[in-house]
């Protein structure tokens, strides 16, 4: 990567980082540009040649948080050794315990939808998730065809997406544990069909 391309990747991950942290601190609503532009170092019009409103960085900013919560599942699945159910549970579970995070939590999951439109926040949000979640499930049931593979994804991606919102909330009677016993409970009986 040349120097130039180096700075400018750079430039362009101060601004993310600075607005991750302010959408996540107070909202996309209270967030103001001219702010993110002063923390990271700009000008507002040079923040503006980058991302051409306030949405276009939220949007970029929420794409980045869903391809490191992406990766984060699939390297703490990858590394291990052990059968399918095994490794695609730690996937479950890094996707949980990655959900918690605040600026995850506020920004993809209780923000996203409103800002970006519940079709749009799907694309992003499934585009990533399923394809995954899927060859989790492909390892775990290889006789299973697409027509059963499909709509357990889109359940378990259901489930983990809502999941991240009980424990977001702090709901009484939800924790990591007991939920992924129950999934598991739920899969292996999938995966024996």
């Amino acid at each position: 990567m040349a120097l130039d391309q180096q700075t400018a990747a750079a430039e362009d991950q101060r601004v993310l980082d600075t607005a991750r942290l302010a959408f996540a601190r107070a909202g996309f609503e209270a967030v103001d540009l001219g702010l993110i532009a002063d923390g990271a170092g700009m000008t507002v019009e040079t923040l503006k040649n980058h991302y051409t409103d306030k949405k276009a960085l939220f949007t970029a900013v929420l794409v980045s948080l869903e391809k490191a919560f992406d990766a984060h599942c699939r390297e703490a699945s990858a590394g291990l050794l052990g059968e399918p159910m095994e490794l695609f549970l730690s996937g479950c579970r890094a996707a949980l315990e990655f959900g918690g995070r605040r600026d995850f939590a506020r920004i993809v999951m209780i923000e996203g939808p409103g800002v970006l439109g519940e079709a749009e926040w799907e694309r992003i949000d499934h585009g990533l998730g399923l394809p995954t979640i899927r060859q989790g499930l492909r390892n775990m049931a290889p006789h299973a065809g697409e027509a059963a593979v499909r709509p357990m994804a889109v359940m378990i991606m259901g489930a983990l997406n809502e999941l991240i919102l009980a424990l977001a909330r702090g709901e009484k009677g939800v924790a990591v544990d007991d939920s992924l016993a129950v999934l598991e409970r739920l899969l292996r009986a999938w995966a024996a069909r």
